[in-house]
């Protein structure tokens, strides 16, 4: 299963200067986890001396003047809409708490990792610890649309899994409750590549939009790999358009059997109406497929993996945000006709351009290249900015003289600089320094990126939103963006 590395927010003693010390009558601890909309923090209930987790919105947001009014009703509906479920299977939601100064959720503290965590470690999980996951989210949605909840952000990130076993959805923040409409229609928001066709066109979406998450999800747990890949608009275009290859019917070992194909199948049915019409008839077709009960926990195997994957002395309620400097990278590759030396070398005159991800830009780069002045040729079309190539090209060749002989090639589709897009210079620079506030140095080469594969302004900001990462709060940053315009 796909997953981009995650890297843990400050240790508690650092992260904990900047917390309040109380938030209603629950005393804070430390920081769990924080994107642009709010901050999750470990407490204790002082009365009961029971440790929850508690979710404040920031405070910008609540200011009289705060343009993204959206975002505190999404917080608001996220109490709402959990808060009307008990099921072992969803975070609970012990209360909301609002005041003119702060609002925040007191909910379950779930000392476990998110599933986009444990895939990390275990790609492909064996094949009935898959099936008991999808059992598990099968079950907690049943409860959810059966008190007319509809999570609509159903992805791996929002999906925690405790120490012995147990899957817990998490994250209602753009669900939709049936009883009320407390959604817009016209609002997009939710997660490339498990949004349900009917979530980008004008059909009324109900709750077989989480059905078709969990299609993707089983398509992913099954293979190892989403169905539906690439930039933002590719992915659109796929779900609308396209069918993913069987999962039997790819080259896997252990293979995939036959029979799971046609859950998967209906599951992803373009029309709502060809998907199955419920969570428990999806269960039912789960485990007559499976032909065999399927334990509601997880193997020993997978139980070791998530122990030694759990952080401690806590982990995170919410996906962190990469800290900069202290990424989980992978180390350079071994190249022939260029050393370690050179690489280590190249990567550090990277780094104050690039950040932290100056290693996985040199790995990618690497792939297309055979010598070191190719290597430098290609970081520089493809990674910097046009006023930027010139030093870090006379750097280069003063560290590495062996850079300065021809390349043997050149890439032949650099990334664009900002003069090159369909969209305005200062709509570009815009997007670039909220996005910097958000993942650091590498916000100019995903601005490059997102804007290669854009037309238009809405397409550049959806794309920016995929390729910022799990990692980043997207609904939040999706909002910052439109409100720069």
């Amino acid at each position: 299963m796909s997953a981009r590395p995650i890297d843990f927010a400050p240790e508690p003693a650092q992260a904990q200067h900047s917390a309040p010390r109380q938030l209603g009558k629950y005393l804070l601890s430390h920081v769990l986890g924080e994107g642009a909309m709010g901050v999750v923090y470990k407490a204790v209930d002082p009365h009961i001396h029971r440790p929850v987790a508690v979710k404040a919105i920031r405070a910008p947001l609540l200011a009289p003047g705060a343009h993204d009014l959206a975002a505190a009703m999404r917080f608001r509906i996220e109490a709402q809409a959990a808060g009307r479920l008990n099921h072992p299977n969803i975070v609970s939601i012990y209360e909301y708490g609002e005041t003119p100064h702060e609002r925040y959720i007191a909910m379950e503290f779930v000392d476990g990792v998110s599933l986009l965590e444990l895939a990390r470690h275990t790609p492909r999980l064996p094949l009935d610890d898959a099936l008991s996951l999808m059992l598990q989210l099968l079950d907690a949605l049943e409860c959810a649309h059966a008190q007319g909840v509809w999570h609509r952000d159903i992805k791996p990130a929002n999906l925690l899994i405790t120490p012995d076993g147990r899957l817990k959805v998490s994250d209602f923040g753009i669900a939709r409750i049936d009883s009320a409409d407390r959604t817009h229609h016209t609002t997009v928001l939710g997660s490339p590549g498990y949004m349900a066709p009917e979530r980008y066109t004008d059909e009324a979406p109900d709750q077989r939009v989480d059905l078709f998450a969990c299609g993707v999800l089983l398509y992913e747990l099954l293979t190892g790999a989403p169905p539906f890949r690439g930039s933002s608009s590719a992915v659109m275009y796929q779900v609308l358009h396209q069918h993913p290859p069987l999962p039997s019917t790819l080259a896997l070992q252990p293979a995939v059997p036959a029979r799971f194909d046609a859950v998967v199948q209906r599951a992803l049915a373009k029309r709502p109406a060809d998907r199955y019409a419920s969570a428990a008839l999806m269960r039912q077709a789960l485990l007559a497929a499976a032909d065999r009960p399927i334990r509601p926990t997880l193997s020993v195997d997978t139980l070791l993996t998530l122990r030694r994957t759990r952080p401690h002395p806590a982990t995170q309620v919410l996906p962190r945000p990469t800290a900069p400097g202290t990424p989980s990278l992978p180390s350079l590759p071994s190249l022939p006709g260029i050393d370690h030396s050179a690489l280590d070398a190249l990567e550090a005159l990277l780094r104050p351009l690039l950040g932290p991800m100056a290693r996985l830009v040199l790995r990618d780069a690497a792939r297309h290249c055979h010598d070191l002045p190719s290597l430098v040729a290609q970081v520089a079309h493809q990674a910097l900015d046009e006023d930027e190539r010139p030093g870090f090209l006379a750097r280069a060749a003063q560290r590495l003289p062996a850079a300065t002989a021809a390349p043997r090639s050149v890439p032949s589709h650099p990334l664009p600089v900002l003069g090159s897009t369909p969209m305005a210079p200062e709509v570009v620079a815009q997007a670039r320094a909220v996005l910097a506030e958000e993942i650091g140095p590498l916000a100019g080469l995903i601005v490059r990126r997102a804007a290669a594969v854009a037309g238009t302004r809405e397409q550049f900001f959806a794309a920016l939103v995929d390729l910022a990462g799990d990692e980043v709060d997207r609904k939040a940053l999706l909002a910052r963006l439109w409100k720069g315009r």
